[in-house]
C-alpha cells in the first residue's frame, strides 16, 4: 500500500524523473540528482513526474529542495504504508 503525496517540482527534477537525464552543459543534473538522493534517498524511486504545470512560483523544489524562483511542475510522491 502506498499513501500519495503531491509535489511542487523544478524543471529539472521533472526532467530527471521523467526521462532520466537533463542536458544543458552544466553539472546541474549531478546537482540535483545528488540533491534529490540525500533528502528522498532511497524513496525517490517512489516519485513520479507528472508534469502538470504550476506556474511560475517562489517556493523551493520539494524534491531537491533547489530555492530558486522557477516554473514548477506537479510530481507525486507514492510513499509505502508499513504494515
Amino acid at each position: 500500500m502506498f499513501e500519495t503525496s503531491e509535489l511542487s517540482i523544478c524543471v529539472v527534477c521533472l526532467h530527471l524523473f521523467a526521462n532520466g537525464e537533463y542536458v544543458d552543459g552544466t553539472d546541474i543534473a549531478e546537482t540535483t540528482a545528488a540533491a534529490i538522493e540525500d533528502l528522498w534517498g532511497d524513496q525517490a524511486r517512489h516519485i513520479c513526474a507528472e508534469g502538470t504545470e504550476l506556474g511560475f512560483c517562489s517556493t523551493a523544489c520539494e524534491t531537491c529542495g533547489n530555492a530558486d524562483h522557477g516554473d514548477r511542475y506537479c510530481a507525486v510522491a507514492l510513499v509505502p504504508i508499513a504494515s
